[in-house]
């Protein structure tokens, strides 16, 4: 797919109508309502697993955005865009890990050089698991969210739209940050079925007995015909 940087008007318009409606802002609506209401552990934990799989999902559109956010600004000096500033300071500053290792980690892959979070959150006390949801639905990329929506709705410019978006980018940098040193396995806990773990021991065995190989990951994404070179655009 073209990157987001050699888009037209009107392609860029159609990709923001993809972002603003992505499943994120919708989990993020419900996680938000649970909390107002008090809800117990298990619906919070049933709403978070959803959460975090669609902010993984929001990734993916993001990542290939190779260049600077705030580079190429029509006006670097306006308040939103001095804001943007001290919020990327903030994130090079704290942040741990590369672009590399947080593409692994949407895959649910941690890479040897990749420092792991320190953190479960499934061992997370109640009320901490719950002080971490209220950190993340406040989140400044939901008010870009809405301030994108509505910029849509009135048809405004492309350089306001162009500005509105790179908040938007910042704002899942941040939310990506506040959960940096969280590790979160959806399926932690739950039951493997036998005959899954009778063929994972099977084709384990076979590996260490030199009768099976590896598929290499490139040759993976290539039969799916994925393209992940250091330039791959979602």
């Amino acid at each position: 797919m073209k990157k987001i940087t050699e888009m037209n008007p009107t392609e860029f318009r159609e990709l923001l109508h993809t972002l603003v409606n992505e499943e994120l802002f919708k989990s993020r609506e419900r996680l938000a309502a649970l909390l107002a209401k008090n809800s117990p552990q298990e619906a919070l934990e049933a709403e978070f697993f959803h959460f975090h799989g669609d902010t993984e999902d929001l990734g993916f559109w993001f990542e290939a955005y190779e260049e600077d956010p705030l580079n190429g600004l029509d006006d670097p000096y306006t308040p939103l865009a001095k804001k943007l500033k001290r919020q990327r300071e903030y994130i090079l500053a704290n942040r741990k890990t590369t672009l590399e290792q947080r593409i692994f980690r949407r895959m649910g892959i941690y890479l040897d050089s990749d420092p792991m979070p320190s953190k479960k959150i499934v061992e997370l006390p109640p009320a901490e698991f719950r002080e971490l949801l209220r950190l993340i639905v406040t989140q400044d990329i939901f008010v870009s969210r809405e301030r994108l929506a509505a910029l849509l709705e009135q048809d405004a410019s492309t350089a306001q739209l162009d500005a509105a978006f790179r908040a938007l980018f910042v704002g899942y940098e941040l939310l990506e940050l506040a959960l940096e040193d969280y590790h979160y396995d959806p399926d932690e806990g739950l039951e493997m079925r036998s005959e899954f773990a009778e063929e994972l021991d099977r084709r384990v065995a076979d590996y260490e007995a030199g009768t099976a190989k590896l598929i290499p990951m490139e040759k993976v994404f290539k039969k799916l015909g994925i393209d992940r070179s250091p330039n791959w655009t979602p």
